[in-house]
């Protein structure tokens, strides 16, 4: 694509990804689908008839940070409707930074509980995830990545459980031992209830290894805009002689684009002080560092480490670059959405959702560390027409990615499961 190697290049038409994406999701609300759209309206009632009590729920979590599976359970949570679902976060980890997400739930007055045991098949962590499933008589439990996966499978044979998952990106790319915990995972995913996978991107890439199609259901990221709405309003006020400030935020690992753009950010050329920051952990951080130093930018870049609140954040910068080779729909890119943050991100099908090039932002190819630089220097020279970009960006994904929508679609997903009512469960998208 033309648009990849050249950020300054302006596209008002769809990419062939982006393309392919509307395609997906007007097939999943189109006459095909109408007729169980109906029969799910008619059930809607019944579904109200039968459920005397909420669906006791949790959600397991295996991880060392706050990343954006994390905060899309917290988002649900929020959102859910305590009469319909009852949910409880389960987190699972015994080394620095896997009790934040805990703790973070706990002081937002969520109900959640901690196994402080390690997550890798740990036959102690398994009785104790057992017990707590037991003595909260939980009945649909709800995974998110690799080792969550598998702990929840393990943990929940013999019982009535139902067992679903959300897959919010693959990492397989960060190395073999990665790629063989996922391989293991996805064995064990084939004997889950349900599957719902973030993007259409996901979805064709469950359909692609076989996954059966009863299974699969396809209900599109979403973010709560709510929290951002004070940044926003903070951001209005910024002063055109401020600093260049450049943020990235997920994990500090190869296929997340992380060293592209510390290599983008040495080579560009800015008339005003600048300042990259890195919010987040991960296997590469050391390796980062290390470059950092050999291109003498221990000055200009600033390695935050996991944090709890990114909008203090979203609020210092001038732009939030996400340069990854691999993406569902990225949280980190719809929150800074949201708060009103230019946007910079890769040509990849996860971010084209979001961001059309020189419209809602600026797109480069993976990996084009020449594009990315220069993207990076239009977006300083020019901050005028980068506010207006974020402008569209936070309307138009506040407009196709709420946070409550996406709750009602998981209730119903969830009553559907214990009532055995397979005609009210169908695909949902946008």
């Amino acid at each position: 694509m033309g648009s990849e190697a050249n950020p300054f290049h302006r596209n008002d038409g769809l990419s062939d990804d982006s393309r392919a994406y509307e395609t997906e999701t007007k097939r999943l609300t189109n006459a095909d689908y109408a007729g169980s759209f109906k029969a799910r309206e008619g059930n809607d009632s019944t579904l109200a008839r039968k459920a005397d009590a909420p669906v006791r729920l949790a959600h397991l979590h295996s991880s060392n940070g706050i990343y954006g599976a994390e905060r899309w359970t917290a988002m649900q949570v929020k959102y859910l409707d305590a009469d319909v679902v009852n949910p409880v976060v389960i987190t699972v980890g015994a080394k620095a930074g896997s009790e934040l997400f805990y703790k973070m739930l706990i002081q937002e007055g969520w109900d959640a509980e901690h196994i402080a045991l390690s997550g890798k098949l740990n036959l102690r962590a398994l009785i104790e995830l057992r017990r707590i499933l037991n003595r909260r008589r939980i009945q649909v439990l709800h995974t998110h990545g690799f080792k969550s996966d598998v702990m929840g499978y393990l943990a929940t044979r013999g019982s009535n459980i139902k067992l679903v998952s959300t897959p919010h990106g693959w990492s397989g790319d960060e190395g073999a031992r990665i790629r063989f915990y996922e391989l293991v995972s996805r064995v064990f995913l084939r004997r889950f209830d349900r599957i719902y996978p973030v993007s259409v991107g996901l979805l064709e890439g469950l359909r692609e290894r076989g996954f059966p199609e009863r299974r699969l259901h396809l209900i599109v990221n979403a973010v709560d805009d709510a929290p951002f709405a004070d940044c926003f309003e903070a951001r209005r006020s910024r002063r055109a002689d401020e600093p260049f400030n450049v943020l990235f935020v997920g994990r500090l690992c190869r296929p997340k684009g992380v060293f592209d753009l510390l290599e983008a950010f040495s080579q560009a050329r800015f008339d005003c002080p600048v300042e990259l920051r890195f919010i987040g952990a991960g296997v590469e951080e050391a390796a980062l560092v290390a470059r950092c130093r050999e291109l003498g930018m221990q000055t200009r870049v600033r390695f935050v480490g996991a944090v709890v609140d990114v909008v203090p954040h979203l609020v210092w910068s001038s732009v939030l670059v996400l340069p990854s080779y691999s993406e569902g729909i990225p949280r980190a890119l719809m929150e800074a959405c949201c708060a009103g943050v230019p946007v910079i991100g890769t040509a990849i099908p996860g971010i084209q959702v979001l961001i059309r090039d020189g419209v809602r932002g600026l797109l480069v190819g993976a990996g084009d560390i020449a594009s990315l630089a220069r993207a990076l220097e239009r977006t300083a020279s020019d901050p005028a027409a980068a506010e207006l970009m974020a402008k569209d960006a936070r309307e138009y994904v506040m407009a196709r990615h709420g946070a409550s929508r996406q709750a009602r679609q998981f209730e119903q997903q969830y009553r559907a499961l214990l009532l055995h009512d397979q005609s009210s469960v169908s695909s949902e998208a946008q």
